[in-house]
């Protein structure tokens, strides 16, 4: 991990959703992928799906077949039946409800009592405030969820990351300063690239240890928590 801020002068934390606070549900995908004699663990799991936006990193543009290949490779389908887990992946990532990540939930809860505000930016289809609220990870007015002060959901306001534009919506929204803000996201290109941009602190989430570096990166939200609290 690259240097960082003093906590003391960072008074706002945003997240991306997925990878970050979501992933693809493990559950739905086992059933799913039993039809082509895969049945991944939890751990195969989570390394297919930070191995595929590191490999969504390296594109110039987006192959969604080229990533879904890669996530179904990584999770154990044999190399012959690639091409016939790509619309059963797509389906898991673009029209499944997403997991929460474990201890999300307790992660916000506790940046928020320790006086921190908090936001997600996700590139989105425009229902990422409701997942996030089913999963039972955040809520926009808290009660029995951990309360975020606002969810830029890409889809709805028509930007996307990487523009600063999309980060600038947030910053606004709570009254920060760009260079008292953390963005912590599993993408290089749209979470770290964008945040630095948008002149905010950048967290690279890594768990797997995929990337070579020239940013700061962690590999768990409890790094997060160790670091700010």
């Amino acid at each position: 991990m690259l240097s960082l801020p003093d906590p003391k002068s960072v008074d706002a934390v945003f997240f991306d959703a997925g990878g970050v606070l979501v992933l693809p549900d493990l559950v739905a995908g086992r059933k799913a992928l039993q039809t082509l004699g895969c049945e991944p663990t939890e751990t195969d799991w989570t390394r297919a799906h930070y191995a595929s936006m590191a490999e969504f990193d390296s594109m110039d543009a987006p192959d969604w077949p080229a990533l879904r290949r890669c996530f179904a490779a990584h999770v154990g389908v044999a190399n012959d039946r690639l091409e016939a887990a790509v619309p059963l992946v797509d389906v898991l990532v673009v029209s499944t409800p997403w997991m929460a990540v474990p201890n999300a939930a307790e992660t916000l809860r506790t940046l928020s009592t320790a006086g921190y505000k908090l936001g997600v930016i996700s590139n989105a289809s425009g229902t990422v405030e409701a997942e996030l609220r089913t999963a039972g990870i955040c809520s926009i007015t808290g009660g029995t969820l951990p309360r975020v002060e606002i969810i830029v959901d890409s889809h709805l306001v028509g930007i996307e990351k990487p523009d600063p534009r999309i980060f600038r919506l947030a910053l606004d929204a709570l009254g920060v300063e760009p260079d008292r803000v953390v963005h912590v996201g599993d993408s290089v290109k749209c979470d770290v690239a964008g945040a630095i941009g948008a002149g905010l602190h950048a967290l690279h989430l890594d768990p797997m240890n995929s990337c070579s570096g020239g940013h700061s990166d962690m590999e768990s939200l409890d790094d997060l928590l160790n670091w700010l609290v």
